[in-house]
């Protein structure tokens, strides 16, 4: 779960605004000034913060130059609120780093929005580069394609894992990982192995991940249907990569 803190200089504005951002998921906390923003910073690491920018007067740009001084926070994004169109107070949150700026009164719907944008940005790695190989093996060719579409479906679901409950984002991470695993691991192993006890042991642990975690997530309540038909094609080439295995070994015992 996504953590925001929110400097807010009304109690009207942080309660408004935190009772927005809980309900689409976020875990939040206020503070009232830019004082209590570094104190608690010092001791928490939230993931975003939004800033009420009408503090500026009491101190705002250097609380904000102690935050980025904290190591863990040197990067953490910061969303700004104005209650009045200021062209040089806007300049100034530009140079402090903020990713944007939204008035105070109107919805809290942008900024809920703005921040859905970063975490998708900042929960999307860069994927390395597989082309899988393609060998005599009928039976190995198929697991490869089944793997490279869990992965390819995983990959899909990244950016709805506030979805998936409070645990969501690690479940979800084991399933990513074992998915890339299976891949790497398929593209390495010789053709008509799988006739193999141990290498066919290994295959149904790693895929054993991707079912379970999978029939997990599909538990929660309020799913989208995109995260319910993603996850549900998760279980089915699970469900198929598990009958090749078995097919494979019916032949070895033959």
């Amino acid at each position: 779960m996504n953590r925001v803190l929110i400097v807010a200089g009304e109690r009207q504005t942080g309660e408004r605004y935190q009772q927005a951002l809980g309900q689409d998921g976020f875990q939040t906390a206020v503070v009232w000034n830019p004082i209590q923003m570094v104190e608690f910073c010092r001791q928490h690491s939230p993931d975003f913060m939004v800033v009420d920018l009408d503090l500026s007067e009491l101190g705002l740009w250097s609380a904000l130059q102690g935050v980025r001084g904290i190591g863990t926070l040197a990067n953490v994004p910061f969303f700004g609120l104005a209650s009045t169109a200021n062209q040089q107070l806007f300049e100034k949150a530009k140079a402090a780093g903020f990713v944007s700026v939204f008035p105070t009164h109107d919805s809290s719907r942008q900024v809920i929005e703005a921040l859905r944008r970063e975490v998708d940005r900042s929960s999307t790695p860069v994927e390395e580069e597989v082309n899988d190989v393609v060998s005599r093996d009928p039976s190995l060719n198929r697991l490869r394609e089944v793997a490279r579409d869990i992965v390819q479906t995983a990959a899909s679901l990244r950016g709805r894992v506030t979805e998936y409950g409070e645990d969501g984002p690690e479940l979800f991470g084991y399933i990513e990982n074992s998915g890339r695993e299976i891949r790497k691991k398929l593209n390495s192993v010789a053709d008509f192995s799988l006739h193999d006890k141990e290498l066919r042991h290994d295959f149904r642990n790693m895929i054993g991940s991707v079912t379970g975690f999978a029939e997990l997530i599909l538990m929660e309540s309020g799913l989208s249907y995109e995260s319910t038909q993603g996850l549900t094609r998760l279980r089915e080439n699970s469900r198929e990569f598990v009958d090749i295995l078995d097919m494979q070994k019916a032949e070895a015992t033959a």
